[in-house]
């Protein structure tokens, strides 16, 4: 049915600020409807002016968020659909002026909130309104660049809020009125950001980005519009000005933020930055080579990290130049000169990538080497005579190294003489060398195979070539399992290529210096039993690192083998794993995911034998292993590598051995608390493994389901099932405790939603055995800490209520559990950080046993988890701490005693907050 203009007006205009809200929002939900509705457009736009004029009367003095959303859209939608002549020139001013009272938006939902409109629905909302039509752009830029100065209370959201709307504002109006206002935009940034003391300079810093990005829309790439000359350049001067007078002064730093933000806006941008940035921090005297001061190197190197477009040698030469002068300039005259050294280094290594550098890696040489005379004799020499006493772990020399490996490949010359020095020079002349000349070796000689030589040349290169690897794996076999790994690492290093000619040739001269494929187990010797220091076993997580370089380095290694060498390592690894024993066993199952998925796909039925020896090394039933747990945690990692990898028609079969193997533990057969706990592992990493497969959703819920019945059952392994779900979900609460690899968060976002309330159900059973709604209560929270705190907070709130509550219940009557211990204060810190309304309702049951358990349970870390509690509580609800005055003092007063140092000093700061938030 058609409606007459007059109807329209009637149903925009209706609307009194001096009404109720229910009385207002009917006809605010009508206009909105009308405004929407394409049927009525025709009505309103006959209407004019009086259509502007009526939405601006409507909206005006509206405070309920609700008449605000729709408010916001129905301007949004006059101005930004309908006719330019249904809005004058005074009701868009009418309008912005409405708008703009809004602004900041600092709206929060009170408590028990049901509507369920946020703050940042209304932010979002009024930035659509502010850019609806460009008519707009005049009054909201400058607007939002003087709210940008905001001296008032609460500035840092303001502020922060002024420049996110800018930039959202920026992107929607386009091109035209971003250049218009831009000189305008930089000013500001500059002056805010350099000479006040802001703490959003982050947000400013965007704000430069996204103006310049905007303006340059559709610019092409070597074209410098007539605009940019003369409103950006001599800003872009100014603020390289302020950033060349070093870190002593308050405009510098904020300088450097803003030309590295402009710099990321477009490429003609980033020319113009590095010329204003070349002419204002090259400094030297007349007949002296410029330089750049020690404070500017940093700089330069994020300068550079940041390059867009293509330098010309006119443009490289003098930064090159200036580099070169002032990594020249830095000695090892005291400790404080040595970071220097990296940044001068990381800066000439960026600008030879570009240029010529025969000159730098020759200075890098000699520094580690010794010097050879020429100009850089005198800085070489004082730099190679005092690392010598440095270990291969020092920044200097791994700067150095690193430098020459990267670069030499450009300069095939020096290569050559580089070969031949490493060929002479004794491993025990300086202590960096041991470690770190193998990685010079390897890449020295893919430097030489990569390089196109041919006749003797091509032959000379293949003798160094080969007599580098062979030194390079003598060096390996001489040291022990900490260098043994690093060498591994190293190599991996030099072989992470793509495969050419060259990388073949070097890694079959590996694998022949190494005697591979038939002392593969070597590779991984001493992995899980040399001894860190000769003090103490290595640790899970050094155990773990140490795998990880050997699994790299068989890797790459196999990736440019041929097939049929690669085959046969592989194939020598997995014979070694079914057929070995004790710590053999362990360190090649460390090497087993290194080989796949590759080794899967040819040589399957060799990986299905080795299936019973990793499980028998993860599940600890192997009598030479018994409570290694490093052990375990690599044979876990490889058990879940062979499941996830295992060929699609594979793996029905794989699963019903694996059920054969563990399935009655699950069931209720009689075994030891050693045997169930194994089960309980491996049945985890086998689950996990299927929830990461595609298309293994079905079996993967068939095993979760199985590990749930465990706990209705007397098996051997229900006690154990927190153990399997900390495996799925796993938290790193103890130093010493190795992480495996998560399960990506939206498989344990669905993991949460399907087992979640089976777990609680059984945890509330009263008919249940204590022991299984205690593991199921435990279960529940290894799920709930693994899970992101946002979902934790909004998906799960009544899970994570209850499962807090209960368990510091339990805490407080069975101080034992130190991870289960740590996981629930995690959930609590969390709750508080994300103001879950039930933390203020349920005070009593959280502040009193956190007050006991904070000097009353054994294990440090829950204790000091108690005071991270306190301190978050007395931040965000010190109001309500009242009544538990005397509880809350006496706990901090015993934890300043505590006998653990970390422990005393958050007491400390427990009772300092009390204190200090009680006195304001």
């Amino acid at each position: 049915m058609m409606a007459t203009p007059s109807v329209a007006k009637n149903a925009i205009t209706s609307t009194s600020s001096h009404l109720s809200e229910a009385c207002r929002s009917m006809p605010f939900c009508r206009a909105q409807l009308l405004l929407l509705s394409n049927e009525w457009r025709e009505e309103l736009t006959m209407l004019g002016p009086e259509l502007g004029d009526g939405i601006s009367a409507a909206i005006e003095e509206e405070r309920d968020p609700r008449n605000l959303l729709i408010s916001f859209t129905l301007v949004k939608k006059v101005l930004g659909d309908f006719p330019a002549a249904c809005a004058s020139r005074e009701t868009v001013q009418s309008l912005f002026e409405t708008l703009s009272s809004y602004f900041p938006i600092t709206f929060q939902p009170p408590k028990g909130d049901k509507v369920g409109i946020t703050g940042d629905d209304l932010r979002q909302a009024l930035s659509q309104a502010f850019c609806s039509s460009q008519r707009l752009a005049e009054l909201v830029i400058p607007f939002l660049l003087d709210a940008s100065k905001d001296i008032e209370a609460d500035v840092d959201a303001t502020v922060a809020q002024a420049m996110q709307t800018l930039c959202f504002c920026l992107q929607n109006f386009g091109a035209t009125a971003a250049q218009k206002h831009l000189k305008h935009i930089l000013e500001t940034c500059r002056d805010q950001v350099c000479r006040t003391k802001t703490t959003c300079g982050a947000e400013f810093c965007k704000a430069v980005t996204e103006s310049l990005k905007v303006s340059l829309q559709g610019v092409p790439a070597g074209l410098h519009p007539h605009w940019l000359a003369k409103d950006v350049v001599p800003q872009l001067q100014e603020m390289a000005d302020d950033a060349s007078k070093g870190r002593m002064s308050l405009a510098s730093e904020g300088a450097r933020q803003l030309l590295l933000s402009a710099a990321a806006a477009h490429p003609i941008v980033y020319e113009s930055v590095w010329s204003a940035v070349m002419k204002a921090f090259l400094e030297g005297k007349e007949g002296e080579e410029a330089f750049f001061s020690i404070d500017a190197l940093e700089f330069m190197v994020e300068l550079l990290q940041r390059q867009q477009g293509v330098f010309t040698a006119k443009q490289l030469q003098p930064a090159l130049k200036g580099a070169l002068e002032t990594m020249r300039t830095i000695l090892p005259q005291s400790e404080e000169q040595l970071h220097p050294l990296v940044a001068s280094v990381e800066l000439v290594k960026r600008l030879a990538r570009l240029s010529v550098a025969s000159e730098a890696l020759q200075a890098w040489q000699m520094a580690l080497l010794g010097a050879a005379g020429g100009p850089w004799s005198s800085w070489a020499t004082a730099w190679q005579e005092h690392l010598s006493s440095k270990p291969a772990s020092d920044p200097c020399v791994t700067a150095l190294v690193q430098a020459v490996c990267e670069i030499m490949p450009r300069e095939i010359d020096q290569a050559f003489s580089l070969a031949e020095r490493l060929l002479k020079v004794s491993s025990t002349s300086a202590e960096w060398l041991p470690l770190a000349m193998p990685q010079l070796l390897a890449h020295t000689a893919l430097s030489l195979a990569r390089a196109e030589l041919k006749g003797e040349g091509r032959e000379n290169r293949q003798n160094l070539g080969q007599a580098l690897l062979l030194r390079a794996s003598e060096i390996f076999r001489q040291h022990g399992a900490s260098g043994h790994f690093e060498i591994l690492a190293s190599l991996a290093d030099a072989l992470d290529l793509p495969t050419d000619e060259g990388t073949r040739w070097v890694a079959a001269q590996i694998a022949t210096a190494l005697g591979l494929p038939s002392s593969v187990p070597e590779i991984a010797e001493g992995l899980t039993t040399d001894f860190d220091g000769g003090l103490k076993s290595p640790s899970v997580d050094t155990v773990l690192h140490r795998a990880q370089a050997a699994r790299r380095f068989l890797r790459m290694l196999c990736r440019h083998l041929p097939e049929d060498q690669a085959r046969g390592v592989q194939r020598r690894l997995l014979e070694s794993i079914a057929l070995s024993s004790f710590n053999v066993l362990a360190n090649c199952t460390a090497l087993l995911p290194g080989i796949l998925p590759e080794a899967c796909a040819k040589s399957w039925n060799f990986c299905q034998r080795t299936m019973p020896a990793v499980c028998r090394c993860a599940s600890d039933a192997d009598p030479d292993l018994a409570e290694s747990t490093c052990a375990e945690a690599i044979a876990l990692e490889a058990l879940e590598a062979l499941v996830e990898n295992a060929p699609v028609d594979e793996v029905p079969m794989l699963l019903e051995n694996f059920r054969d193997t563990f399935g009655q533990l699950l069931r209720g057969s009689a075994a030891s608390a050693r045997q169930g706990r194994g089960a309980a592992l491996c049945w985890a990493s086998a689950t996990s493994a299927l929830l990461r497969r595609s298309g293994a959703q079905q079996q993967a819920a068939a095993f979760l389901e199985a590990l749930l019945n465990a706990l209705d059952q007397e098996a051997p392994v229900g006690p154990f099932v927190p153990l399997a779900f900390r495996v799925l979900a796993p938290v790193k609460v103890e130093a010493a405790k190795g992480a495996r690899a998560k399960l990506p968060p939206l498989a344990l976002q669905q993991l949460s939603r399907t087992v979640l309330p089976s777990l609680l159900s059984r945890a509330k059973a009263l008919e249940s055995q204590p022991w299984a709604r205690r593991a199921a209560l435990e279960s529940a929270v290894a799920l709930l800490a693994g899970l992101s705190p946002e979902v934790a907070s909004t998906d799960c709130s009544e899970e994570l209520r209850f499962c807090t509550l209960t368990s510091l219940k339990r805490l407080k009557e069975e101080a034992e559990a130190s991870v289960f211990g740590a996981q629930v204060l995690q959930l609590l810190v969390r709750a508080i950080q994300k103001k879950q309304p039930w933390v203020e309702d349920d005070l009593h049951s959280v502040v009193l046993p956190i007050c006991d358990l904070c000097s009353s349970h054994r294990t440090p870390l829950v204790r000091l988890g108690c005071f991270q509690v306190l301190i978050a509580l007395i931040q965000q609800a010190f109001g309500h701490l009242a009544p538990y005055k005397k509880q809350i003092e006496a706990g901090c007063k015993r934890g300043v005693e505590d006998r653990c140092r970390e422990v005393r000093l958050l007491a400390v700061a427990a009772l300092n907050a009390w204190h200090c938030v009680g006195s304001q």
